[in-house]
């Protein structure tokens, strides 16, 4: 039996392993590109610390407050850029209060903590 189990791992782990080394490395283009996502995230999970998390959780995981962002749609940057510029429902604006480029902020630390797409994060903030 359990030489059964240590086979069964044994091939699991190397169809893992082959199926990693067949992935394509990424462009060079695309890996200049991950450093300054990664910085546009963490800049947005800043400001989703001290503007964001008293309503919205920790991690986008709600206490009961706001909205759930786990569930927001990739595709809506629209959406989420006016509803944080002009508030809605209990939501105050924020237009007055965040800098330029703070939505774009955000919006990145949204795509990496829900896992969208490199486009989706990447998208950039509608005019107001």
């Amino acid at each position: 039996m359990r030489l059964a189990v240590l086979c069964t791992a044994g091939l699991v782990l190397a169809a893992t392993a082959g199926a990693l080394r067949a992935q394509p490395a990424a462009a060079p283009a695309e890996r200049a590109e991950r450093p300054e996502r990664a910085e546009q995230a963490e800049a947005g999970r800043r400001v989703y610390i001290s503007s964001c998390q008293r309503c919205h959780g920790i991690n986008l995981v709600t206490n009961g407050i706001g909205f759930d962002l786990r569930t927001f749609p990739p595709h809506d940057r629209a959406r989420f850029d006016r509803s944080v510029n002009q508030g809605l429902r209990a939501m105050p604006a924020w237009s007055g209060t965040l800098k330029p480029g703070q939505l774009d902020q955000l919006w990145a630390y949204l795509g990496s903590v829900n896992g969208w797409p490199a486009e989706a994060a990447a998208a950039a903030s509608s005019p107001p």
